[in-house]
């Protein structure tokens, strides 16, 4: 069956604009398409996946795969789908699974990744068409780019594609921009990416492509009023949402934007080398419903080198003793927040048995480690504030720790909606148990910085000097 019949027994399910047909026709492997608000994101996307140039949701072996960040978001993509999809033939959504399919045993699959850890989600999976939608929302590439290795075809029938959508805003935009090659005035770019196999020298190319739309690019939305909307938005908002400006992006309330920035500006977040001769110390948050972040830490000199990060969700605690093990780091000195003694925690994920702190299961798993506690700081600006001191020491791996440079950029103050102001106690998001580890740092006494209690640490009487081989 040739395309062009294709085309007459599909229909699409909506017309589309000139930008958004341009977008539909784009053969490029990887397409980003957006800018600015109002350019008919969703429904392009929406569109897309079904492969109407291609009869892809004629073929049974066709699989696609749409995301967005969270659930809540995701909703209100299958929401238009319904309205979109529910005018193709023989389509049927399953509303337990959030999967559409079609009379020909072709499927197009919504999903959701919250948490980086949420990838894995997807291991062993194939699609044909992989989709983001917001992808400016994922606060670094981690899932984009493993959901991207999932992307194959056994049938030669199915072109596969990866395609996403965005507005210039959002805590990942500055990862999008650079990954897209995208102006500060969000022009159109495209170039071809180089990559060599290891295993047979050979050179790949990939392209990738951003197509920019905007306001006046949707006829749909001409004479509603939208763009006073947009006009009423305070100037940085206004240059993303109205013009597609890729500006800075400036979290409200960020405790250590400015720190971060300062720390790129100076080369500071850079490829760091793992000295094989130091020891490694690391630095813990730990959760319960909730994730637990590690940090891992050399130091050279008057140099704090943040060499690696970790954090996972829902999982005991061997799940990170091993993960740690697994490194082959030398490793050095564990500090644990001050909870990490109280038997009384409840930890159901983290699988404590009743009367055992977890640094005391921490020391039966290791029982060479040289576990110290944190004491608790009593006043928690106290110790952003030293962690913002301690910020001209800090490096940081461009690679390794870019999950948690993302979420301790990020981390910001709660707003007071009836005052109208942030208040002192930081938002409780992805971003905090990054940011809470790192603190274990600034406000331990062998960071220099001292703690905010004056207090010396507590270290685990069941000690006996780590070693490693």
């Amino acid at each position: 069956m040739t395309s062009a019949a294709v085309q007459t027994e599909i229909e699409a399910p909506w017309e589309a604009s000139a930008k958004q047909a341009e977008f539909q026709r784009a053969i490029e492997f990887e397409v980003l398409y957006g800018g600015a608000a109002g350019g008919g994101k969703s429904d392009a996307l929406l569109v897309d996946a079904l492969g109407l140039h291609q009869g892809a949701i004629l073929k049974r072996n066709y699989q696609a795969l749409l995301m967005r960040r969270t659930y809540p978001d995701l909703k209100d993509l299958i929401d238009r789908s319904l309205a979109l999809y529910e005018r193709l033939p023989g389509a049927k959504y399953d509303k337990t699974e959030h999967i559409w399919r079609f009379p020909s045993g072709a499927r197009i699959e919504f999903g959701h990744a919250q948490y980086e850890s949420d990838r894995f989600k997807y291991r062993g999976r194939a699609f044909q068409y992989f989709g983001i939608d917001e992808l400016t929302l994922f606060p670094t590439d981690t899932v984009y780019v493993y959901l991207m290795s999932r992307v194959r075809s056994v049938d030669a029938s199915i072109t596969c594609y990866v395609r996403a959508t965005t507005n210039p805003d959002g805590p990942g935009s500055k990862w999008v921009k650079d990954r897209f090659r995208i102006p500060l005035e969000g022009t159109a770019t495209r170039f071809e990416v180089e990559y060599d196999d290891p295993e047979t020298g050979a050179k790949i190319r990939r392209t990738r492509r951003f197509i920019p739309a905007r306001l006046a690019d949707n006829p749909y939305l001409a004479d509603t009023g939208y763009r006073d909307t947009l006009l009423m938005l305070p100037e940085e908002e206004r240059n993303a949402l109205l013009l597609g400006r890729w500006e800075q992006h400036q979290v409200k309330g960020a405790y250590y934007a400015e720190q971060v920035q300062k720390a790129r500006a100076e080369g500071r977040v850079c490829k760091i080398p793992i000295l094989p001769h130091l020891r490694v110390h690391t630095y813990w948050d730990l959760g319960n419903s909730d994730h637990t972040s590690i940090w891992f830490l050399q130091k050279v000199g008057g140099e704090n080198r943040w060499i690696d990060c970790y954090e996972n969700r829902l999982k005991p605690l061997h799940h990170y003793v091993e993960i740690v093990q697994q490194k082959n780091y030398l490793l050095g000195k564990f500090y644990l927040p001050h909870d990490a003694e109280e038997i009384r925690l409840s930890t159901k994920t983290l699988q404590k048995p009743q009367g055992q702190s977890i640094s005391q299961m921490l020391q039966e798993m290791l029982p060479n480690a040289d576990i110290n506690i944190v004491p608790r700081t009593p006043d928690i600006i106290a110790g952003i504030n030293q962690v913002r001191n301690l910020f001209p020491t800090y490096y940081f791996d461009e690679d390794r720790c870019k999950d948690g440079l993302a979420a301790v950029e990020n981390y910001k103050a709660g707003w007071d909606e009836q005052r109208q102001v942030f208040s002192n106690t930081p938002v409780h998001d992805w971003s905090s148990d990054y940011a809470d580890a790192i603190r274990q740092h600034a406000q331990s006494e062998d960071a220099g910085g001292g703690t905010s209690s004056g207090s010396k640490f507590k270290r685990n009487k069941m000690r006996t000097g780590w070693r490693t081989a």
